[in-house]
């Protein structure tokens, strides 16, 4: 296997990386220059690194954020995204906020400078977009902050962008997530938006996963938006 480039990110050290990364670029080496053709079709990339820095041995971990560390928390490398597994391949997708030659410029990657490339492989929507996919719960979220971060990289790759519609939202959902569920992930959401206002539907679409079909989410008259999960609930007056 060759590294057909390297990362190049502010973070030089595993623990100060976030764990929703930061801006970052790739630079592809030169001999494989003519690999980047037409490359400028696509929005969003796989990045495929090699942690060449973490351990290759360990078949189970306690991940970030899992506060018991017996074997209560215990997971498999092959349920969790931790960098310790017997081939250590890391996965990002990232949005291309611009090219320069063989250098490529990424909205964020959780890769450390240095990190080298092993491929690039463009993020179908076709293909690779899964709505309907469900995760249960690994760890809890550090900070009422670190949930609303993670709710607005939702939003942006929902939307491409994040508006004030998205921020209203991040914001409502993180203390509903941190205040009143204990920072506890709900089984389903039930969000009532009044139908004046679109984009807070769309904020709710990409933040929760909600449908329209399981009745998760429904357009209102008035001015009232409510948000129910976990047994509690909040109407607000927009």
């Amino acid at each position: 296997m060759r590294a057909i480039g390297v990362v190049r990110s502010p973070i030089v050290d595993r623990p100060a990386m976030t764990p929703l990364g930061v801006p970052a670029a790739v630079e592809v080496f030169e001999e494989f220059a003519p690999a980047l053709w037409r490359f400028e079709k696509h929005s969003h990339v796989w990045v495929l690194a090699w942690l060449d820095k973490t351990g290759r041995d360990a078949l189970q971990v306690t991940p970030r954020g899992v506060r018991d560390q017996g074997e209560e928390g215990l997971h498999g490398v092959f349920a969790v995204r931790s960098p310790t597994r017997p081939n250590p391949i890391g996965l990002t997708a990232a949005r291309v906020l611009a090219r320069s030659g063989n250098r490529i410029e990424l909205d964020r990657l959780d890769f450390i400078d240095g990190t080298l490339v092993i491929d690039l492989k463009p993020y179908l929507a076709s293909r690779d977009m899964i709505y309907s996919a469900r995760n249960e719960q690994v760890g809890k979220s550090p900070s009422k902050e670190a949930i609303r971060d993670a709710l607005l990289m939702q939003a942006a790759q929902f939307s491409g962008a994040v508006d004030a519609d998205a921020e209203f939202a991040a914001e409502v959902l993180a203390g509903f997530r941190a205040e009143l569920l204990e920072f506890v992930d709900p089984p389903s959401w039930r969000i009532r938006v009044p139908r004046s206002r679109p984009g807070l539907v769309d904020a709710f679409l990409a933040m929760t996963r909600v449908r329209f079909a399981t009745d998760g989410i429904a357009l209102v008259d008035g001015n009232e938006l409510t948000i129910e999960a976990g047994g509690s609930t909040v109407t607000l007056k927009l």
